[in-house]
């Protein structure tokens, strides 16, 4: 049995259901455990610099949610290359994956490019808009340009992820992404402290990290010697226009709700951060800081997430809806129990933790051991997001994703902290940290209203050879 097959079986057959998510997800949990360390290692060396902590750690908190709403379009079409493909090699329709594989290619790279000019010229207006001021102001707009370019490189590497992860292909990316950010922290203090750049050397050192590796895995897209591939002669084939275009329509079908989801969830964080500024620069800063650390524990069952999407579009594919409901059940239940361990261990060692980079400012210190008691205790919560996300984005229902995101920020948290600011105006920034834990239990009832209306059927034709398959079932096409 060849490495794909095993993958396949895993994710179609193997009777542990618990055991497939767990071998797929392990390399994206590394992943994601190692780009926490990243973070937290350039929030590190910063606050040892020569600029102000404070000031650098919340300039570059304050570009996170302007960074995510231009990616958010290059994980819109991860999403759908994961979700489509997917449901492709489920249905038994390898040549058909490669097809789109390669619209996912071309679409990612195209829309990398334009965001690259956008951000760039567009940095000076947004962090203004975001209400920083002189050295904020200053630090986030030079973090913000020398990152905008790394979006064609991010958004191409973006397109072999959707592709890899449909097969159950985990480790290949990872590898290439772990390597890139093993090297950024490497990196990092050469830039930051070495070199005097301060914020300016962070983004420097991400963006030779992402531009020295990640160029290496899209090759990798036209050359892997297994699961799904792209041919240069099938991009360039004019012949195949109006197939090409139907192909484009159901990726983007698939990926703009996603994307418009991600995009308005980031412009949220921009409009929370711009709320969290006016009570000071040291809630911003504990807002940051917190929630780089939080993620230690949340990068895990964000990693189970993205794996279920596999795992529910190539069974929907296959015709087994039955698995999916069952993969959705067992992932809601591996994910909160991991949630709720970590938060617990979280919780005891927050305080020591938080001082590593805020000991000089006592007051963003406690604001950030206050932060942190109130998401660690209803993190678990977390847990049922990305389940729902996962099952949504995989069984191809990516408007779900677009409500369930955008319903709780701008619907719920966003409008939550304005009244209760303006009905406790002395309270402070206990309000914020109370909003986001109230909208997180919200959320997860939303979450399991929306996931009764899913019908796990295919969002893509699949011809599938197998006779027992009724010939009605092998031409479904929801839009």
């Amino acid at each position: 049995m060849t490495t794909e097959e095993k993958k396949r079986y895993l994710i179609l057959k193997e009777p542990n259901i618990y055991k497939g998510l767990i071998l797929l997800a392990l390399p994206l949990m590394f992943n994601n455990l190692i780009k926490t360390l990243h973070d937290i290692v350039d929030m590190f060396f910063i606050s040892r610099s020569d600029i102000d902590s404070t000031v650098g750690v919340a300039a570059i908190q304050l570009t996170f949610p302007v960074l995510f709403t231009f990616l958010s379009l290059g994980i819109g079409i991860m999403i759908a290359g994961t979700t489509l493909i997917s449901q492709l090699l489920g249905g038994d329709n390898k040549p058909r994956a490669r097809q789109y594989a390669g619209n996912v290619f071309v679409a990612a790279v195209f829309f990398g490019i334009l965001f690259n000019l956008l951000a760039f010229f567009l940095a000076p207006s947004v962090m203004a808009w975001m209400g920083a001021e002189g050295a904020y102001l200053e630090n986030s707009i030079l973090y913000l340009r020398i990152r905008s370019f790394e979006l064609p490189v991010l958004f191409g590497f973006f397109a072999y992820m959707g592709t890899r992860q449909a097969s159950g292909d985990t480790l290949s990316p990872v590898l290439f992404s772990a390597t890139a950010i093993i090297l950024n922290i490497i990196l990092s203090p050469i830039f930051i402290l070495v070199l005097n750049l301060g914020v300016g050397g962070a983004a420097f050192a991400t963006l030779l990290a992402n531009y020295l590796v990640m160029p290496l895995g899209i090759v990798r897209l036209f050359k892997a010697k297994d699961g799904v591939t792209i041919d240069i002669r099938d991009l360039i084939d004019i012949t195949k226009i109006k197939e090409k275009v139907l192909i484009f329509k159901d990726i983007l079908r698939t990926a703009i709700p996603a994307s418009f989801g991600q995009a308005i969830t980031a412009i949220g964080f921009g409009v929370m951060n711009g709320l969290i500024y006016d009570f000071g620069p040291e809630t911003i800063a504990a807002f940051g800081v917190g929630n780089r650390l939080l993620s230690m524990i949340l990068h895990p069952v964000m990693a189970t997430g993205a794996i279920l999407s596999a795992f529910i579009g190539q069974n929907i594919g296959a015709m087994n809806p039955a698995r999916a409901k069952e993969t959705f059940k067992k992932n809601m239940i591996m994910s909160i129990g991991l949630m709720t361990l970590g938060s617990f261990l979280i919780l005891l060692i927050r305080q020591p933790l938080a001082a590593l980079f805020l000991a000089d400012d006592p007051v963003a210190l406690q604001l950030t051991v206050d932060y942190m008691f109130f998401i660690l205790i209803g993190l678990p919560l977390m847990a049922v997001f990305q389940t729902f996300i996962g099952t949504y984005n995989g069984s191809g229902n990516t408007h779900f994703t677009f409500i369930l995101s955008v319903t709780r920020l701008w619907l719920i948290r966003i409008p939550l902290v304005l009244l209760m600011a303006h009905l406790f105006p002395t309270r402070g920034s206990q309000i914020i940290w109370e909003a986001v834990l109230i909208s997180n239990i919200l959320i997860a009832i939303i979450g399991f209203m929306l996931y009764l209306r899913i019908d796990f059927k295919p969002k893509v034709r699949i011809k599938k050879k197998d006779k027992r398959i009724p010939a009605v079932q092998t031409k479904i096409a929801v839009s």
